[in-house]
C-alpha cells in the first residue's frame, strides 16, 4: 500500500471518529474528530478543575460548573453561528447572481468561509479559555494585580496570552494531535494555528483579508462584545445560579448574516435584523444582573480577596519546577506552559497540605481555612454609584494608610458595572439590516429610536471597603468616613447621603396615585 493510500485511510478514519455529547444547556452536541483529539489532552482536561465562577461557588452552592463544559458549549455555538453565516452567505451570493448585481456579488464571494475556516473557528472557541488559572479570573486579574502592587517588576498578563501559548504547547506535547492537525490542514497547518490564536484575541490587525473580518467577531467580538463566549456563559451561569435569562441566543444566531459595513465598505461584519435590537438589550440586561447578583456580589468578592491574599502569601514558598529544573513561583508560571498546566483550583488544597510552613505560608493556610469556616472579610462601606470614580480608590487607600491602619487591616476595591463597552452603548456598534433592504446594513446610532424605556447610562462604578481585621473594624469605619469626605465621595451608609436621597425622592418619582 502506497503512502498516499495510507494517508487517505488515516484521514477517512479521522473523519469517522466524531462524538456526540449531551449538554444541560444545548442538548446534543456533535464534535469534529479533531476537536475530540484536543479535548482528550491533559492541557484541556485540566479545565475540569477550574471553576467557571470562582468565588461565586461560596455564595451559590449550585455554581459548581467549570471551564471544561463552558469551552465545549462555546465551541458548539461557534459551530452553529459559523454554519448559519456560511449558509446565508451562499444564499445571498446566489440571489445577487440572479439580480445581476455583479460588484456586490464579487465582494461577497471573497468573504466565503471554507471548511478549514469553520474548523479553525470551532477550535478557537474550544480553546479560548485554555489559559485560565485557579478560580478563573481571580488568578489573571486579582492575583496578578496584587503581585504587581507588591512587586512593580511583575509583568501584567491576560489569560488570552496564555491560551495562545498553551495551544502551541498542547500540539507540541501530543504527537497524535500534531499529526491530526497536519493531516487535516496539510500545508496550511502553521497558518491555521496562527489564525486560531488570532480568533481567540478577536485580533483583525494581523489579517490583511478585510473580507473575512466577520470571522473575528464570532468568538471574541471586539466591535460590540456580542459573541458566542458570552452567549454560552450567560446561559450556563444563569442555569448554575438558578437565575433566568430572557436573551434568546438561538433566535439571534438565526438572524445573523455576513455583510459589508456601511462606514467601512471594505470590511465585513456580522449583521442582524433590526427587530433583534430588543433581544440584544436583553443580553446586556442579563449581563448586568449577573454582575450585580453573582460575579460582584459582596461575599463573592470577599472570598476572592481572601484567596488572592492567600496566593500572595504562598507565592514565595509554594513552588513548581520547569523543564530546566528551576523553581518557578505561581506569579511567573504564565511564562512556562509545563508549569502553568499544573495550576488549577487544587493549588489551594496543595497550600493547605504543606508541612512545616513558614510564617507567610501559615498565613495563607489560615486565610483558606477561614474561607471554609466562613470567617470572611467584612464589607464596611460602599459608595453610591458614579459614572467613573477616576483615581479616588487609590486616593482613599493612600489616606487610610496614613492613619494607624495597615494593608493587613483593609482592602479598597473598585467595582465596575457596564454593558461591556465602558460608558458607550454597545448596541450602537451593532450593524442591522431591514426586511425591505437586506443588501445593506447600518449601525444603530441611537437607542431612542427603539424605545424611551432604554437606559442612557451604560456604566457605573462604586468603591467598597473591606475589613480584614475584626479588632480594628471600628477604627476602619471611623477613618473611612473621614477619608471618603476628603476624596469627596460619600458612603451609602452615610446619614447625610441617605437624607439627601430622601429629600430628592418625591421630586424624582412624582406624586403617588
Amino acid at each position: 500500500m502506497s503512502s498516499e493510500q495510507t494517508a487517505k485511510r488515516q484521514k477517512k478514519r479521522l473523519t469517522n471518529m466524531s462524538k456526540i455529547l449531551n449538554d444541560p444547556i444545548h442538548g446534543t452536541i456533535e464534535l469534529d474528530p479533531l476537536l475530540i483529539k484536543i479535548i482528550d489532552t491533559p492541557q484541556f482536561q485540566r479545565l475540569r478543575n477550574i471553576k467557571q465562577l470562582g468565588g461565586c461557588y461560596f455564595v451559590y452552592p449550585s455554581a459548581s460548573h467549570n471551564r471544561f463544559e463552558h469551552s465545549i458549549g462555546t465551541c458548539f455555538l461557534a459551530s452553529n453561528l459559523a454554519r448559519q453565516l456560511k449558509k446565508r452567505l451562499k444564499k445571498d451570493v446566489n440571489k445577487l447572481g440572479t439580480d445581476g448585481e455583479n460588484e456586490k456579488k464579487t465582494k461577497l464571494e471573497k468573504a466565503k468561509m471554507s471548511k478549514n475556516d469553520k474548523l479553525c473557528i470551532e477550535i478557537a472557541a474550544l480553546c479560548h479559555d485554555i489559559g485560565h488559572g485557579p478560580y478563573s479570573h481571580l488568578f489573571d486579574r486579582l492575583f496578578n494585580k496584587a503581585m504587581t502592587k507588591k512587586d512593580p517588576s511583575t509583568v501584567t498578563w491576560k489569560h488570552e496570552d496564555v491560551s495562545r501559548m498553551m495551544i502551541d504547547y498542547m500540539i507540541k506535547e501530543n504527537g497524535d494531535l500534531k499529526a491530526a492537525f497536519e493531516l487535516k490542514f496539510d500545508k496550511e497547518t502553521e497558518r491555521c494555528i496562527e489564525f486560531i490564536k488570532n480568533l481567540i484575541d478577536g485580533n483583525t490587525k494581523k489579517s490583511e483579508d478585510k473580507a473575512k473580518y466577520y470571522m473575528y467577531e464570532i468568538v471574541a467580538n471586539k466591535r460590540n462584545e456580542i459573541d458566542v463566549d458570552k452567549m454560552d456563559y450567560f446561559a450556563r451561569d444563569c442555569h448554575g445560579l438558578g437565575m433566568k435569562s430572557n436573551f434568546d441566543h438561538l433566535r439571534y444566531i438565526s438572524q445573523c448574516r455576513v455583510m459589508f459595513s456601511s462606514d467601512k465598505p471594505d470590511e465585513t461584519t456580522i449583521a442582524v435584523r433590526d427587530k433583534e435590537e430588543h433581544n440584544l438589550y436583553e443580553l446586556f440586561h442579563t449581563r448586568i444582573g449577573l454582575f450585580r447578583r453573582a460575579y460582584y456580589h459582596k461575599v463573592t468578592k470577599a472570598v476572592e480577596l481572601m484567596f488572592t491574599d492567600a496566593l500572595v502569601n504562598a507565592n514565595d514558598h509554594f513552588l513548581f519546577q520547569n523543564n530546566k529544573g528551576e523553581d518557578v513561583k505561581m506569579s511567573e508560571a504564565w511564562k512556562y506552559p509545563e508549569v502553568y498546566v499544573k495550576l488549577t483550583d487544587n493549588v489551594f488544597d496543595g497550600i493547605l497540605m504543606e508541612k512545616n510552613p513558614k510564617k507567610d505560608m501559615k498565613k495563607a493556610q489560615e486565610l483558606i481555612n477561614n474561607v471554609y469556616k466562613r470567617k470572611l472579610y467584612k464589607r464596611v462601606y460602599e459608595t453610591p454609584p458614579v459614572k467613573k470614580v477616576q483615581e479616588k480608590g487609590e486616593d482613599l487607600e493612600n489616606l487610610l494608610l496614613q492613619t494607624e491602619l495597615t494593608e493587613d487591616d483593609f482592602a479598597v476595591q473598585k467595582v465596575t458595572y457596564s454593558y461591556g463597552k465602558g460608558t458607550d452603548n454597545p448596541i450602537t456598534s451593532v450593524y442591522f439590516y431591514t426586511k425591505d433592504n437586506d443588501t445593506d446594513c447600518f449601525p444603530s446610532t441611537t437607542s431612542k429610536k427603539t424605545s424611551l424605556f432604554l437606559p442612557e447610562t451604560f456604566q457605573e462604578e462604586i468603591l467598597r471597603v473591606y475589613s480584614k481585621n475584626d479588632e480594628k473594624i471600628e477604627i476602619l469605619k471611623k477613618e473611612t468616613t473621614e477619608c471618603l469626605r476628603q476624596v469627596e465621595i460619600y458612603s451609602v451608609n452615610d446619614s447625610a447621603t441617605k437624607q439627601e436621597h430622601r429629600d430628592i425622592l418625591p421630586a424624582e418619582t412624582g406624586n403617588k396615585q
